[in-house]
């Protein structure tokens, strides 16, 4: 009975939903009547790598790892189920900054085909000049704009730069000096509304905080792996660390750890949350500054992620820099905190599904600005907070990108159903191809199975599964059939392609 009543519900409504989420008309530039004057100013913090389900806001217990970021969710918004577009880093951040799926926006190379394309003519796709970003917008409008990021996949030639005023990707790890380059910045334009974008890998692999070494291993063994991060992590106290720098450490961590008996997943998930314990700290000193300035009050400001990490959680053997290649929840559930303007709605909490891709018209609609692209395929999030009484459950869609398979999930706030693509289907018929069987495929029931670990379709499904199933597949063709994006390509250079490698991207 459970089962046939979500049916019926996402009958009734679920395709007019998700087809006014899909609904693509021809880009466009900011055009009309002249936008607001600015008021306040918009401050987008993206964390790298960051799990929604490893903060204490959200729910994580076994440490105490984000007293900042909790401070700013008691002053704002709470989204507790926010699905990322994607789970690597270059298509699910413009996916925030266009309001457009990665198919749609059309910058989907996986990372085999960046190599590839770097060892052959250092070509990688970007996005076209035609699209429309937020900071273009917000530059319109005027806004001074400024991103300070972490480089590598989210190099400026990617097409991240489109609107920025100033884009440095100097934020790999974050240390004294690029967090002054920042505040600096702040400094020179804390006297009109300025848009600042803040990226940064701090949790990201390699992880290099042993703050909480002490709780899996023994002491003799914890002091020996933390000296040896505090030797490693000295080669960044005054820039990013080089590609050779990063990948060594990496390499000599994995070494050193299997040496000392600790390369399990529980001594990551501590070198993870020590990482995020450190991107707290160089966060609420922001927090400090911004109060100090007398700017918190007067600022919009959002936090979220890209995507997040795996720790053995669907594959036992991978818990050391693992995501990009699955749509379970580990990787497409990440945090997203909006707090307004003099702190309206403190302490509000969402449970609606929403999506990363709903960024973009929120932040929008938050400023007023009703003239932005007209094929912005994300949904302005303001009813989820003012009407909570009324929930509105979206359809997220999420495409696995970072290698030569492909995974599809569509997600409503109780259900996921996954379809993979093998690589040689991939190859013959691109990353949308859906045959008229589906074959490889999984419905999860997300609240009774949150660790998505009972596929509903692996033995014969009841009638209701089926027909639930059914319906979700139907989303995903819907979606599929949508008008896809055509990148453009640009060179990158050795900086560039040293860069990519740092992060673990290229060998």
């Amino acid at each position: 009975m459970k089962h046939t009543i979500a049916i019926r519900r996402l009958l009734a409504g679920g395709l007019a939903l998700v087809a006014a989420g899909y609904l693509l008309t021809s880009g466009c530039r900011p055009t009309g009547d002249p936008p607001p004057t600015p008021e306040f100013n918009v401050i987008l913090i993206s964390i790298d790598t960051l799990r929604a389900d490893h903060l204490n806001c959200y729910g994580y217990e076994k440490r105490k790892v984000s007293r900042y970021i909790d401070a700013l969710a008691a002053d704002g918004i709470l989204f507790e189920n926010c699905i990322t577009s994607s789970p690597w880093t270059t298509p699910a951040h413009l996916t925030m900054f266009t309001s457009l799926y990665p198919t749609v926006h059309g910058v989907t190379q996986t990372i085999q085909e960046l190599e590839a394309a770097l060892q052959q003519d250092s070509k990688f796709n970007r996005l076209p000049d035609s699209r429309v970003t937020l900071a273009e917008i917000l530059k319109a409008g005027g806004y001074p704009t400024g991103a300070f990021t972490g480089g590598g996949t989210m190099d400026p030639r990617i097409g991240f730069d489109q609107g920025f005023d100033r884009y440095a990707s100097t934020m790999y790890k974050l240390h004294s000096l690029n967090m002054r380059e920042m505040n600096e910045w702040i400094d020179e334009h804390s006297e009109q509304p300025f848009f600042l974008f803040w990226h940064n890998f701090e949790v990201h692999a390699p992880y290099l905080q042993g703050t909480y070494l002490d709780e899996v291993l023994p002491p003799d063994t914890a002091a020996k792996v933390r000296e040896f991060l505090h030797e490693e992590g000295r080669t960044r106290k005054y820039h990013n660390l080089t590609a050779d720098e990063s990948k060594a450490i990496v390499a000599r961590a994995e070494q050193f750890l299997r040496r000392q008996k600790a390369y399990q997943a529980e001594v990551c998930v501590a070198l993870y949350d020590g990482g995020i314990k450190s991107m707290d700290t160089w966060f609420g000193k922001l927090m400090g500054k911004l109060r100090r300035r007398d700017l918190y009050d007067r600022s919009l400001i959002i936090l979220i992620s890209d995507h997040g990490e795996e720790f053995g959680d669907h594959r036992k053997v991978a818990f050391y820099g693992a995501h990009g290649y699955s749509v379970y929840e580990e990787m497409v559930r990440v945090p997203l905190i909006i707090k307004l303007p003099h702190q309206q709605f403190a302490g509000t909490r969402v449970t609606s599904t929403v999506r990363t891709v709903d960024l973009m018209p929120t932040i929008l609609d938050v400023l007023r600005i009703h003239r932005g692209p007209k094929d912005m395929q994300g949904l302005s999030l303001r009813p989820l907070w003012e009407q909570p009484e009324r929930p509105q459950d979206r359809l997220a869609i999420s495409e696995a990108l970072a290698c030569m398979l492909e995974k599809k999930a569509v997600r409503t706030e109780r259900y996921k159903f996954i379809y993979s693509l093998d690589v040689d289907t991939v190859a013959r018929h691109g990353r949308n191809y859906l045959p008229k069987q589906l074959e490889d495929t999984e419905l999860y029931d997300l609240r009774a199975d949150p660790e998505e670990s009972t596929n509903l379709l692996e033995s014969p499904p009841s009638r209701e599964i089926s027909e639930l199933a059914t319906t979700l597949e139907q989303h995903l063709r819907e979606f599929a059939k949508q008008r896809r994006g055509k990148p453009d390509t640009v060179e990158l250079d050795e900086e560039t392609i040293d860069s990519l490698r740092a992060l673990g991207y290229l060998d």
